[in-house]
């Protein structure tokens, strides 16, 4: 199960739009001349953390190696 929440997290994080992010920086500018990217830095965290979270799920939801063998 938690492969499965893993995988969709992945997912996600991969629709988040980068945009914002990456493409329309100058777009950001203010009427005053500075840049208020606000909307590409939340994407782009929300997209790390999801990442992450998605990875350790994934991760932890493997089969466990089991005490008699070593796998050789």
């Amino acid at each position: 199960m938690k492969k499965l929440i893993g995988l969709a997290l992945w997912l996600v994080a991969f629709l988040i739009p980068f945009r914002h992010a990456i493409l329309d920086t100058d777009d950001m500018v203010l009427e005053n001349g500075r840049a208020n990217n606000t909307v590409g830095l939340i994407s782009f965290v929300a997209m790390l953390a999801l990442l992450f979270i998605g990875y350790w799920l994934v991760d932890s939801g493997g089969k466990k190696p089991s005490a008699e063998g070593h796998g050789h």
